[in-house]
């Protein structure tokens, strides 16, 4: 895990042979090509992530107002973020009282099997709540501080984005943390690209690196994937960004998926 960071510092090398275009970046959102054709506080999921190859899952979301249950998949992928934030939490409160970072490891790892445990009574919940205290205390040893802030809420409007946009996770105030339940899909890169954009309009400083983490189904392995954050990532959320726009202001419906996954939540929707 620690060498984390240590791939990270090799992304320099791609940034050096293929620097970012200015006009790609978060803050020229008033100018094309990142000035958004309408407003329509869309999440980054919305636009990032192509479960439904006609975005027809959007439409009924944003144009019907469907609301759906959430599928075991997605309780599932709650409960590692919830494991993820709370002991990110837990250690930095320990770290800034003092506490020696292997001392925070185990006061986070009891008190998340206690918290967040309490309704989930299984191996996964235990593992991910020792596998993150240590993810959080071996970094904060290595940094010699706290070392990410979780749920960072950005102001996506000016790309046309939500107003409440949640980061997973920033690290060292540039590094975007994307936290994830599963296999690695390209998606998750260009969901990585839309954040760096609203970040880079918010804070106005270069976002140019971010990490796909990744648990998988039993949660007995994290998968961690450094992303340099380029052109063309950018150039793909934006243009996803423009498509999902323009399917919302149309008044033509989009067709049913002809490949639709049994694990969409609008599947009965599109029956």
């Amino acid at each position: 895990m620690l060498n984390l960071f240590q791939s990270i510092r090799k992304l320099h090398v791609y940034r050096s042979r293929n620097p970012i275009d200015e006009s790609l970046r978060g803050w020229n959102s008033f100018t094309p090509p990142l000035k958004p054709r309408a407003f329509l506080d869309l999440g980054v999921s919305d636009i990032a992530y192509r479960f439904c190859s006609t975005k027809r899952d959007i439409w009924l979301k944003k144009r019907m107002g469907v609301v759906v249950e959430p599928n075991e998949a997605m309780k599932r992928g709650l409960l590692v973020h919830n494991i993820f934030h709370y002991t990110s939490r837990e250690v930095a409160k320990y770290i800034l009282m003092d506490y020696d970072p292997w001392d925070a490891y185990e006061l986070s790892y009891r008190r998340c099997i206690k918290v967040v445990c309490r309704d989930h009574r299984d191996a996964m919940c235990a593992r991910l709540c020792r596998e993150f205290s240590f993810i959080w205390s071996s970094l904060a040893m290595e940094m010699n501080e706290p070392i990410a802030v979780t749920e960072f809420v950005v102001d996506g409007t000016p790309l046309g984005l939500s107003r409440h946009l949640r980061v997973d996770a920033l690290f060292q105030g540039s590094i975007v943390i994307e936290l994830k339940y599963g296999v690695y899909r390209h998606d998750y890169a260009v969901a990585l690209a839309g954040y760096a954009l609203a970040m880079e309009s918010y804070l106005e400083i270069p976002i140019d690196f971010g990490v796909i983490m990744m648990v998988n189904g039993d949660g007995t392995k994290i998968r961690i994937e450094p992303i340099y954050i380029d052109d063309s990532l950018r150039q793909e959320f934006v243009s996803s960004r423009d498509e999902v726009i323009d399917i919302l202001l149309s008044d033509v419906e989009p067709p049913k998926s002809s490949s639709c996954p049994q694990t969409c939540p609008y599947r009965k929707f599109c029956v």
